[in-house]
């Protein structure tokens, strides 16, 4: 390869002309496109090249040094400005601290006599107890997620378009937000002498019981998502950075994404705990059907036919 200019796709970008006869790495090239449009972030351009009328997004680091990358004469390089980025760390950081913040000020709202006189749905069925350890478990839960966001997880790819913030963080700051209502008496569907009949016939009446399952489901989520950081970490040393890989044993060999799994596991035991809160149910329901959607795309990814749920069967 000797030099070639890399067309723009957008506005923001002007035309590049690159040698690469020193074969760069993806890195050393995304710097000089940079250099060459006024210091714009690299993580801002996408380069790309045409292969069959389709553009194709270039991962590599060692893109320009394989020896089937084409020649000069038969590639076609191209860059698009991808606008303005966040880091995936900041983007996880900021939508995980959502709950934190929006159940701890209404939790400590619903506490107050005056907010419970005025705007509880029964304020003399206020149940405090209740409240705790459904803040508790919330907290709890998106407290380890900000751990496994800062110490555990690493992002195969560095930067989001910043928009993907809001859209993201609806999920969190709002629909798991709305499950505070359930501290003022909203959202419960099911009078309790009906809820503790069918918790009775199911034998689901051991609120210690549900909590356990709900802590066992947090472990191993967590011991999932160490055993994922393990494995991206050991498919990197063998040069497999940019190709994901299917673990091949234990809980991975029966399920798809047990991480997915586990989380499923522990909003139902949430929501059990919570007497089947409507605002509960809809964040588990959106929760659940997203994460089956991923776990899918994951299975066609993989080609592979493993469960989401339940070994075997879904």
């Amino acid at each position: 390869m000797s030099a070639v200019t890399i067309k723009s796709r957008s506005k923001s970008l002007k035309d590049v002309s690159i040698d690469l006869n020193s074969k760069p790495t993806l890195d050393s090239v995304l710097q000089e496109i940079s250099k060459q449009n006024k210091n714009i972030s690299k993580y801002r351009i996408r380069l790309t090249y045409l292969k069959e009328s389709k553009q194709v997004p270039i991962t590599s680091e060692k893109f320009f040094q394989e020896e089937n990358t084409p020649s000069n004469e038969q590639i076609e390089l191209f860059i698009k400005d991808l606008g303005p980025q966040i880091s995936w760390r900041l983007v996880f950081a900021i939508e995980y601290l959502g709950p934190i913040l929006v159940h701890t000020f209404f939790y400590k709202l619903s506490q107050n006599p005056d907010v419970i006189a005025k705007w509880h749905h029964d304020p003399d069925n206020y149940m405090p107890g209740l409240n705790q350890l459904a803040y508790y478990m919330i907290l709890a839960h998106y407290l380890k997620r900000e751990f496994e966001t800062l110490f555990i997880h690493k992002f195969s790819l560095a930067t989001m378009p910043l928009f993907n913030l809001f859209k993201n963080s609806f999920h969190y700051w709002v629909l798991n937000g709305m499950i505070v209502l359930g501290y003022f008496g909203y959202g419960f569907l099911f009078n309790d002498d009906i809820l503790f009949k069918v918790y009775n016939t199911t034998y689901l009446n051991n609120i210690g019981l549900l909590i356990g399952l709900f802590v066992i489901s947090e472990f191993w989520n967590f011991i999932v998502h160490l055993k994922l950081r393990r494995w991206g970490d050991k498919q990197k040393e063998l040069g497999n950075a940019n190709k994901r890989v299917p673990i091949n044993e234990g809980l991975f060999t029966m399920f798809v994404a047990p991480n997915y799994t586990f989380e499923v596991w522990s909003w139902i035991w949430f929501t059990l705990v919570f007497k089947i809160n409507l605002f509960a149910l809809i964040f588990l329901v959106v929760s659940a059907t997203q994460m089956y959607l991923w776990a899918q795309k994951k299975n066609r990814k993989y080609g592979t036919r493993r469960a989401f749920f339940i070994p075997y069967l879904f």
